[in-house]
């Protein structure tokens, strides 16, 4: 008798413990975006909401909230800034509804096709020449690498420029 009520004080404490650890790390701050902070339980919410199942996993390690955190304030604040910057009335943005996607999709793919891929512009002889420095035969390939590249230099300075002026924190 007296092993039955260890076992089941036993078991109850440990449901209260594992609840209330569960909890504490959903309530714990991985970062802060100008004092507001961003919790675990915000992060799971956007892997779920937005990112998607491949992020899960970053859930459950200091390095992936991190990283996650990261994601999530670049596309607030990108989304944030293509409230601010692009037409409303952008055709992109008022057929959201025809194809079915999110409005916030469509800001986003808005401000990215205005402040990337609009400025992406490889002249035939930036191909020719990206072509002979790194010894490439097949003009396609090297078209894409530079396109490529420029598209992540655009975005690191759009995401540059949305983060500034903005208080980041990471815990």
């Amino acid at each position: 008798m007296m092993k039955k009520m260890l076992g089941v004080i036993l078991v109850l404490l440990t449901t209260f413990v594992f609840s209330a650890v569960a909890y504490s790390s959903n309530e714990e701050t991985v970062a802060s975006l100008d004092d507001e902070n961003i919790s675990v339980e915000t992060l799971v919410t956007y892997v779920q909401d937005v990112a998607g199942d491949k992020y899960k996993s970053w859930l459950g390690d200091k390095d992936g909230l991190r990283k996650l955190a990261d994601f999530y304030i670049n596309r607030t604040l990108l989304l944030e800034y293509a409230r601010k910057t692009v037409n409303k009335k952008d055709a992109i943005v008022t057929n959201h509804n025809a194809r079915r996607v999110d409005e916030d999709v469509m800001y986003l793919t808005t401000l990215l096709k205005k402040e990337v891929q609009d400025k992406v512009n490889v002249s035939a002889e930036d191909v020719d020449s990206y072509m002979k420095k790194n010894k490439i035969v097949a003009e396609k390939q090297a078209r894409q690498e530079i396109e490529f590249d420029l598209k992540n230099k655009l975005m690191g300075a759009l995401v540059e420029n949305v983060r500034a002026g903005h208080e980041i924190k990471y815990f």
